[in-house]
């Protein structure tokens, strides 16, 4: 599913959704939206993969290219994945 605005209740197609990752300015009504606060997935990488990184990557015989390559295709996966299930919102959330 992909987000949709908050103020002009449109779709974004996919390559908008990447376009706007950063801003998530809404390409058609130009009003900001906010992406909703703790995803369980953003929660799930953000605490996996640093595991991995710093404690499961180096006890492998991988050479230094090969976990290297993964980390970057890990974050590319995420890359790609995170407008498919980006929630808006019309206001920013509090941090806590």
């Amino acid at each position: 599913m992909m987000p949709t605005c908050q103020h002009c209740k449109k779709q974004w197609t996919y390559f908008q959704s990447i376009k706007n990752l950063l801003l998530l300015r809404c390409p058609y009504c130009k009003e900001r939206n906010y992406a909703r606060k703790f995803r369980k997935r953003d929660i799930a990488f953000g605490v996996i993969l640093p595991i991995v990184i710093l404690f499961i990557l180096p006890l492998t015989s991988l050479s230094f290219i090969g976990r290297t390559s993964i980390v970057f295709g890990a974050i590319i996966v995420y890359l790609a994945t995170y407008p498919i299930k980006l929630t808006l919102t019309k206001e920013e959330e509090p941090i806590f």
